[in-house]
């Protein structure tokens, strides 16, 4: 009934598709079930394998086994042969109808893959044998034997290297590890049982086979049932197999006799074999129990397999569908990088006109405040921080912040860096009115004095002394220049490195220099236009009404609060005492009281210089900043930011982006590795869905 079950039509077919998706997947991530042969070098594992194949295997007296062999047995119903072939793609397949000759051929194909030498190689052979007296068919996979000590030929780190190579096969839950251990060995000692014990820690998915067992010692009966000294439990259980001798194979014995000596070597050592049971012992029993644990592993993992299957499918198209397509003319690399270009024109004007990708969520801790009553007071009252004329508006100084994500927002830092300008350009300006100023004027008339009436003091007064705080202006606009600059250096290549895939990483190096370079153009540009703008500022000289505007309202409000003294003084003193007239100077938050009794011709004249200086100097400041503003923008936003993809478009040429655009060779190895990996689990995934 089990025979009939193992060698049926479902059963066969299952192998075979497993075996096949083996092939097509070596290396790949599926774990498929398979029967891994692993033991040190000179147990006897070649002698195990003949007799469960019937098939004589290369032999020597160092490591034989140089590469993993997938021996597949199955039933011929015609003729005997067999096919032999290397890995996938690299050698072509043979067919061996003589098969006494597949251990010169396996030799032969292990030197291919393997070298002339001694060392190993993780690519498979693939053997696959019909034979009639193969009761049920079976895929083992005969890996190199554990040696210790480097032979000649061999590298120094061989004993790591098949390690290394028999971990790869016996990791995954999938595989069932079959021990070949000589009889008289304590079987907890192999190296290969200790190996395996770090990936089947309960011993669920291995069995022994107890190789040499005429060299058996007492107590084997127990030894072989996992009980007693040098035994190991094995849920998969342990059986015995005679090997044959060297006399035997020199003598040319035959499996089919090998087999008739085994069974009588069971029957003529009764007394050490009499209680063991008959699945114990012999090759055929062991054949009978690994078909038998194959497919079983197979029915109950290929559900799951068909999953992985689809599985990595979806993954592999998925990594495949973030590789950018292969560039290979100038036509599909212009268009590609112009592409490119457009996105990073687009970003730059929507940023630019204000049109973000999302809302800033900002707290607004504070109004500002941008009107309120102006209250023009005595001159002496007045200082810089006074809104003393009707253009004037006062702007807190206020500290702004934004997200990381607000970084690009061109439209919105252009301002707030134009408003910091503003206040800074503002402060730079002296008061004007404090009483300190007041002497430094009258000192500068003092000086003068005999070139003009005393009540028309010299013009060069006002333009020497607003000479003295031009000097304060450079610091502050080319500050500004300083700060755009650097803002859209960081924003424009932001926005470049979300354009420009990363792919094209020589690309992106030159069209960054290109980015850079004109933006330190540009910046030189407007530092001779900041120069001409203060140069042009050294003429005392402005048409804007709103000077004059202000200048007499200062004096009517002085004459007003004037005025107002003398009423207050004659209406408190007697008619005999002339009034005496009081200026307040308040500066910041300090106030110092100037007496002037009565008011001097040069202390009118100082009054009207600093009036006229702290006039113009509202005229000036407005002139400038405004100046600066349109300078700036004119040549970092217009000229710069939103025609820069017209510069990047003309720097390089169609013939030049093929070859800067040329896809990196490792690229290249990936998208055809994916591709590969694709065909052969779709492959893969149609032979399991035929068995389902």
């Amino acid at each position: 009934m089990l025979g009939e079950q193992l060698n049926s039509d479902e059963s066969r077919g299952l192998l075979l598709a497993i075996d096949k998706m083996r092939e097509l997947l070596h290396g790949e991530k599926v774990a498929l079930p398979e029967i891994v042969v692993v033991g040190d070098q000179s147990v006897g594992k070649s002698s195990v394998l003949e007799a469960i194949s019937g098939i004589q295997l290369p032999r020597a007296q160092n490591i034989c086994t140089r590469c993993p062999l997938e021996l597949r047995m199955k039933t011929a119903k015609d003729e005997e042969y067999a096919i032999i072939r290397g890995s996938v793609g690299s050698t072509k397949e043979k067919r061996i109808d003589d098969l006494a000759k597949i251990a010169d051929e396996v030799t032969r194909l292990t030197s291919e893959i393997a070298g002339k030498g001694a060392n190993v190689s993780p690519n498979p052979i693939y053997l696959t044998v019909y034979k009639h007296d193969i009761l049920y068919d079976l895929t083992l996979i005969d890996l190199p034997g554990i040696t210790r000590a480097p032979v000649k030929g061999q590298a120094d780190n061989i004993h790591e290297q098949t390690l290394d190579l028999i971990k790869t096969y016996i990791e995954p839950n999938t595989a069932i590890v079959l021990h070949v251990i000589p009889a008289s060995v304590d079987f907890a000692t192999s190296e290969s049982m200790k190996l395996a014990k770090g990936y089947d820690p309960s011993s669920q998915r291995q069995l022994i086979a107890a190789s040499k067992i005429d060299k058996y010692d007492k107590g084997i009966a127990e030894k072989l049932q996992g009980r007693g000294l040098g035994s190991i439990e094995l849920q998969l259980g342990c059986v015995a197999v005679l090997n044959r001798s060297q006399d035997e194979i020199d003598q040319n014995i035959s499996f089919d006799e090998m087999k008739q000596r085994e069974k009588q070597f069971f029957i003529k050592h009764k007394e050490a074999f009499q209680h063991l049971p008959d699945e114990f012992k012999g090759s055929e029993q062991l054949v009978r129990r690994l078909a038998t644990i194959q497919q079983d592993r197979i029915r109950s993992t290929f559900p799951q397999i068909i999953k992985d299957l689809r599985k990595q499918i979806v993954e592999k198209k998925a990594q495949l569908k973030k590789i950018p397509a292969s560039m290979n003319t100038e036509s599909e690399c212009w268009t590609h990088f112009q592409s490119m270009v457009n996105a990073y024109r687009e970003s730059i004007h929507d940023n630019v006109k204000g049109e973000y990708d999302q809302v800033a969520s900002m707290e607004i801790t504070e109004v500002p405040n941008t009107s309120a009553d102006v209250e023009i007071v005595s001159i002496n009252d007045l200082d810089s921080n006074d809104q003393c004329d009707e253009f004037e508006e006062e702007e807190k100084e206020e500290e702004f912040s934004t997200d990381k994500n607000d970084e690009d927002h061109i439209a919105y830092h252009i301002y707030q860096l134009q408003r910091k300008f503003h206040n800074e350009c503002r402060k730079s300006f002296t008061n004007f009115f404090s009483s300190q100023y007041h002497k430094i004027v009258l000192r500068e008339i003092d000086r003068t004095a005999g070139v003009s009436l005393p009540n028309f003091p010299s013009y060069q007064i006002i333009v020497g002394l607003f000479r003295k705080e031009l000097q304060k202006l450079p610091h502050c606009c080319y500050a500004l220049v300083e700060e755009i600059h650097e803002y859209m250096s960081q924003c424009l290549l932001q926005l470049f490195e979300k354009a420009f895939n990363n792919e094209y990483p020589r690309l992106k190096e030159r069209l960054k220099e290109v980015i850079i370079k004109q933006l330190n153009e540009v910046k030189e540009v407007v530092s001779e236009r900041v120069l001409e703008i203060l140069n042009m500022e050294r003429r005392v000289f402005t048409l804007n009404h709103y000077y004059m505007d202000t200048v007499n309202k200062l004096k009517e409000k002085d004459k007003k609060r004037h005025d107002d003294h003398l009423e207050q003084n004659a209406a408190s003193s007697s008619a005999s005492v002339r009034p005496k007239v009081t200026l307040t100077s308040t500066i910041q938050n300090s106030t110092d009281k100037v007496a002037y009794a009565p008011v001097s011709n040069e202390a009118q004249a100082a009054r009207d210089i600093q009036i006229a200086l702290h006039a113009y100097s509202k005229v000036v400041e407005k002139r400038v900043t405004d100046s600066m503003a349109q300078t700036c923008y004119y040549h970092f936003i217009t000229q710069c930011a939103l025609k820069i993809d017209q510069l990047l478009s003309t720097s390089v040429t169609s013939s030049q982006l093929v070859h800067i655009m040329r896809e990196p060779q490792r690229q290249t190895n990936l998208r055809n590795k994916l591709i590969r990996a694709i065909q052969a689990y779709e492959e893969a995934l149609q032979l399991g869905l035929a068995q389902m």
